[in-house]
C-alpha cells in the first residue's frame, strides 16, 4: 500500500519539478547544437561546358588532374568527380533548359520565362534542415563577370516556382548587405537590418527560468523524494546552474564555432568589365573573399557564386577578338587554327585555356576555404563546393555527360579523393539528391524525379 505523499518518478516528471529535471539534459544538448561545427553550401557555375580534357585521367582514387584544372592542384584528395552524369530533359540547345534544371531538377514554369519551376536544392535545404543555423542571412548570391540580371540564363538558384533568386554583382554592395551591424575591430557599427538572434531570445528566455528556481520550494519537495531521487535531483540542479554560468561565460554570443578571423574584407579594385581578365581575376578575388568571410563570421552558411551566363560571348577575353562561344566552345573538337593572345593554337587549345581561366576562381575559392582550420579538419571538410555548367562535355549541346564536380565536404561524409567514371549513365538529380541528404535533409528525389534516390559512390 503507498504511503501518504509517496510519489513516483513518473509523477514527478509530470510537473514543474519533472522539466526542472530534465532541463539541464535539453540544454545540454542545446549547447551542443550550438557548438558543432556548421555544415555549408555553396552553389557554383561557369559558363560554356567544359572541354573533355576537364576530366582527369585515370581513376578511382589515382586520378590525375588535366590543364584545365591544373589550378586544383594540391587539392585532389578534396575532389569528388562523378562522370555520366544525363540531364533529366532537354529543349532546343540546352542552354536554358540546362540552366533551369542545372540545381533543381524542374522543368521550366512557363514557356516565356524559362524559369524553374521549383525550388534549387540550396533553398529547398534552408526549408528542410537546420543548415542555416541562427544565421542572420539564409544565404548569399554573388556574381562575376555578370550584370546580375534576372534573365533565364543568369539564374542557378530558386526560391519557388518561377521565383529567381538573383546575383549581386558589386563587391561593396555585397558587403554592405552581408555585413550590416558587423563591427570589425573598432568599427563604428552600422544599424542592423536584420530581425533578432532567435538562438540569443533562447538563451535569455532559459537564463530567466534558471533565476526562478525558488530553493525552498525544491527543499520542501525533496522530502518527498527517496535518497537516490534527491540527489539525482541535486545533481541536475547544480548541473543547471553551472550550465548557466558556460552560457554567461561564452559572452552573449551562442553561435556555433567556426574556423578562421571575422575580418572585414578588401573590396577596392574592382571593375565591372567582362572582357578584361586582370579585372574579373579581382572581382572573383573579391566575391569569393566576401563568401569566406560570410563563412567566418557565420553571417550564413549558404552561398551561389555565379560566373558569366549560360552561352557567355567575352569576346575581347584573354586576348581573343571573337566570340568564345561561338569560335571556341563550338567547334573545340576540331584543330582549327585560331589566335588568342597573339598566340596561334587550335580550337580545343583555346577551349582549355578559356576554362583553366574560369576554374581558377573555383579553385582560389576551394583553396582559401582549405586554408582555414575548423573542428577536426578544414572548413572545405564542412563545406560541399557544387559546381556545375549547362551543357554536356566539350558543349555539345545535349543533356548527356553533364559535367559536375563535387569539392568539399569529406567531414559530411562526401567520398572526395575519387574519379568515379560510371559505366552506366545516372540522372544528375541523384546527385542533387545526395547534396542534401549530407546536408542534414532526408530527400528522396527532386524537381520532376521525387523518388530517383541518392547517386551511388556518392558517400565514402
Amino acid at each position: 500500500m503507498p504511503r501518504p505523499f509517496d510519489v513516483s518518478r513518473r509523477d514527478i516528471l509530470k510537473t514543474a519539478l519533472g522539466a526542472m529535471f530534465l532541463a539541464p539534459l535539453l540544454r545540454h544538448r542545446e549547447v551542443e547544437a550550438q557548438t558543432v561545427v556548421p555544415r555549408r553550401l555553396v552553389l557554383i557555375f561557369t559558363p560554356d561546358s567544359h572541354p573533355p580534357e576537364w576530366w582527369p585521367t585515370g581513376s578511382g582514387s589515382t586520378f590525375q588532374l588535366q590543364e584545365p584544372l591544373a589550378d586544383f592542384r594540391g587539392l585532389e584528395k578534396d575532389m569528388l568527380f562523378l562522370r555520366r552524369l544525363d540531364h533529366a530533359w532537354t529543349f532546343d540547345n540546352h542552354h536554358e533548359a540546362g540552366m533551369a534544371q542545372l540545381f533543381t531538377g524542374a522543368r521550366f514554369v512557363d514557356e516565356s520565362s524559362h524559369h524553374a519551376n521549383g525550388p534549387s536544392l540550396d533553398q529547398i535545404l534552408l526549408k528542410n534542415s537546420d543548415l542555416r543555423g541562427g544565421t542572420p542571412l539564409a544565404s548569399i548570391h554573388l556574381c562575376v563577370a555578370d550584370r546580375g540580371g534576372a534573365d533565364k540564363r543568369h539564374i542557378i538558384s530558386y526560391s519557388g516556382p518561377g521565383q529567381p533568386m538573383t546575383h549581386t554583382a558589386d563587391p561593396a554592395r555585397a558587403f554592405g548587405t552581408i555585413f550590416n551591424g558587423v563591427n570589425f575591430g573598432g568599427d563604428a557599427p552600422t544599424s542592423p537590418t536584420t530581425t533578432p538572434d532567435a538562438v540569443a531570445a533562447a538563451k535569455r528566455a532559459a537564463d530567466e527560468r534558471i533565476l526562478q528556481i525558488n530553493t525552498g520550494e525544491l527543499k520542501t519537495l525533496q522530502r518527498f523524494l527517496g535518497e537516490a531521487e534527491r540527489q539525482k535531483l541535486e545533481l541536475h540542479v547544480e548541473a543547471l546552474f553551472e550550465l548557466q554560468q558556460r552560457i554567461k561565460g561564452m559572452g552573449g554570443s551562442t553561435s556555433a564555432p567556426v574556423g578562421g578571423a571575422c575580418e572585414r574584407v578588401d573590396t577596392s579594385g574592382y571593375g565591372s568589365s567582362t572582357n578584361n581578365a586582370t579585372t574579373i581575376t579581382r572581382w572573383a578575388q573579391i566575391q569569393a573573399d566576401l563568401i569566406v568571410n560570410a563563412f567566418t563570421c557565420d553571417r550564413t552558411r549558404v552561398a551561389d557564386y555565379h560566373f558569366s551566363f549560360s552561352g557567355g560571348h567575352h569576346e575581347g577575353l584573354l586576348g581573343f577578338g571573337q566570340s568564345w562561344h561561338d569560335v571556341v566552345a563550338h567547334v573545340s573538337r576540331t584543330n582549327d587554327s585560331v589566335t588568342v593572345g597573339g598566340q596561334s593554337m587550335t580550337t580545343r587549345e583555346a577551349f582549355m585555356k578559356f576554362d583553366h581561366f574560369w576554374a581558377s576562381h573555383v579553385a582560389y575559392l576551394a583553396k582559401k576555404l582549405a586554408g582555414i582550420r575548423e573542428g577536426s579538419g578544414t572548413m572545405l571538410d564542412n563545406t560541399i563546393l557544387l559546381w556545375g555548367v549547362e551543357s554536356g562535355t566539350n558543349h555539345n549541346h545535349s543533356p548527356r555527360d553533364m559535367q559536375y564536380l563535387v569539392i568539399g565536404g569529406k567531414n559530411l561524409g562526401v567520398n572526395v579523393g575519387q574519379y568515379i567514371n560510371n559505366t552506366t549513365a545516372q540522372s544528375s538529380n541523384k546527385l542533387l539528391t545526395s547534396v542534401m541528404n549530407a546536408l542534414g535533409h532526408a530527400a528522396s528525389g527532386i524537381g520532376i524525379e521525387p523518388s530517383c534516390g541518392p547517386l551511388p559512390g556518392f558517400l565514402a
